[in-house]
């Protein structure tokens, strides 16, 4: 059965493909992260995909927009900021898996311990509904101790925080962001 995985980073992508494609899944990746910042950090995210990617035989579909200006807009006028990231980032990731007719879709986002799994499964399931298309969250947390071990063998840069501007500073001043459990 064929998937559409959003990648966030690399890193999170290596045990998430693993886990996919041992379950059966023909997986697509599709890059799409507008709320990273600063772009050098973008950048390196989306080269190590782009260097990661064709040695496990991944085709991946590049969104390599940095709309800052939009995104910054956007979390600003949000109750939640990583709520509307996840649903920027899942209608995107939904709209790209109608267009393709794939029918299904998930996130490496669900692996990180970090992230609100709630929130991102709202936001697929919602991004969804319109589109006649299936969000298939799973909850690949127990993974994440792998994903953290396959990037390491496979020399990865690992970024240190989520990666939006907001992010970036809640790591150095020590602050819970929103979408964090």
């Amino acid at each position: 059965m064929k998937i559409l995985l959003h990648i966030c980073c690399a890193p999170c992508a290596t045990a998430v493909l693993e886990k996919l494609r041992n379950s059966g899944y023909d997986v697509t990746g599709y890059f799409y992260n507008p709320s990273i910042h600063p772009w050098k950090e973008f950048k390196r995210r989306l080269d190590a995909l782009k260097e990661w990617a064709p040695s496990v035989d991944l085709p991946v579909i590049y969104n390599e927009e940095y709309p800052l200006e939009n995104n910054i807009r956007m979390l600003l006028g949000s109750d939640n900021r990583c709520f509307s990231c996840f649903a920027d980032r899942m209608k995107k990731t939904a709209e790209l898996a109608s267009e393709m007719c794939t029918g299904l879709f998930t996130s490496t986002l669900s692996v990180s311990p970090y992230q609100n799994h709630e929130f991102l499964k709202r936001a697929g399931e919602a991004a969804a509904a319109p589109l006649s298309v299936q969000f298939l969250y799973r909850d690949f947390r127990s993974s994440y101790k792998r994903s953290i071990q396959l990037s390491r063998d496979a020399g990865m840069y690992r970024q240190p925080y989520c990666g939006c501007v907001f992010s970036e500073r809640d790591r150095y001043l020590k602050i819970k962001s929103p979408g964090q459990i």
